[in-house]
């Protein structure tokens, strides 16, 4: 009976995952969202086949999993489906094209920091490169508590790597160590195995600690660190931890991508690809040239997307002209500045 429930629980388990990966969702980010999934480590147990889930209440799980699904199924009904994303616009080409190039360095320039603001492109990127090497990546998330304690980081990456291991001939669960010295051997013993990719999101949280985790990583592995994140939280990283970070900004950094604003040619395509019709192209040519000149003030590619949107749907029944561009436009814009001052 027990193992019924068991069976239950990781279909249950696997319907959540469904919805995680058509959102694009980390583990953190999916057990914010959907809190009755509990933390990262069990969600992680749960859908570990090999784990028999010794001391884990699975009639309580049933209950938590049961009321996760009929969650998800409310937010997929209330949800717009995820915007496209577009591989050939620059900021994704560039970011894709110096993780390659660091993947072939046999050296240790191996350290790959891709920074831009709020609304550049950054989900995307991070998308994108999900999608072009699902299977050499282990995504982290940066947290404040990254500067706090060494052990944190490094217990991520080792739940990123999904150790599931057995004690020599005793057949017993491993026990991942409590310390940071047994948790980093771990990590560095798992790494040297073959290349893969260190995905760290929100990568400014980092502190001294982590900067010399990186670096030692760098130095005993063949991984190849990508750090995302914001430039002035980035610059305010660098100059409190100069010591440490200048050892990854100097010979260990391969490249440093800058994810630029929506440019006028790519809001164009997105026009296009959105399916929003003006009444000629010089009408799209001025409306892409406001919105670069805007995009910065109002969230960059989110407010191209919304200004998409509203002008999509201006456009459905004839194609518009400059002054109801502007009028789909000001909708948009509307809601970007209630969202930011409720932000504030």
């Amino acid at each position: 009976m027990h193992t019924d429930k068991i069976l239950r629980l990781r279909a249950l388990a696997r319907e959540v995952q469904n919805y995680q990966l058509e959102r694009g969702l980390s583990d953190s980010k999916l057990c914010a969202k959907v809190s009755q999934v509990g933390s990262t480590k069990t969600y992680k147990r749960i859908l570990d086949g090999d784990d028999a889930l010794e001391e884990l209440n699975v009639d309580k799980q049933l209950v938590n999993y049961d009321a996760a699904v009929e969650f998800i199924k409310i937010l997929r009904a209330s949800e717009r489906p995820p915007e496209p994303e577009y591989d050939d616009f620059a900021n994704i080409e560039d970011s894709l094209a110096a993780v390659a190039r660091a993947m072939s360095e046999e050296s240790i320039a191996r350290f790959i920091v891709i920074e831009g603001e709020n609304g550049t492109g950054k989900d995307a990127v991070q998308n994108a490169l999900l999608k072009k090497w699902p299977n050499i990546i282990l995504q982290v998330e940066a947290t404040e508590l990254w500067r706090e304690s060494l052990a944190v980081p490094l217990a991520d990456i080792l739940n990123a790597l999904s150790l599931r291991r057995q004690r020599d001939g005793e057949g017993e669960k491993f026990v991942v160590p409590s310390q940071p010295l047994g948790r980093l051997s771990l990590i560095l013993e798992e790494l040297k195995k073959r290349k893969l990719i260190l995905l760290i999101n929100e990568g400014h949280h980092m502190g001294p600690r982590a900067l010399n985790m990186i670096k030692t990583l760098i130095n005993q592995t063949p991984v190849v660190p990508v750090m995302l994140c914001i430039p002035k939280l980035l610059a305010r990283l660098v100059s409190g931890n100069y010591e440490e970070a200048i050892q990854l900004f100097g010979n260990r950094l391969c490249e440093r991508v800058r994810l630029s604003s929506p440019q006028v040619d790519e809001i164009v395509l997105m026009f296009e690809r959105r399916g929003v019709r003006f009444d000629s192209d010089a009408t799209q040519n001025q409306a892409a040239a406001t919105l670069k000149a805007e995009a910065p003030q109002f969230g960059n590619w989110r407010y191209v997307t919304q200004v998409c949107r509203e002008a999509r749907t201006a456009s459905k029944d004839r194609p518009i002209n400059v002054g109801q561009f502007s009028a789909a436009k000001g909708i948009a814009e509307k809601r970007r500045i209630m969202r930011q001052t409720a932000n504030n």
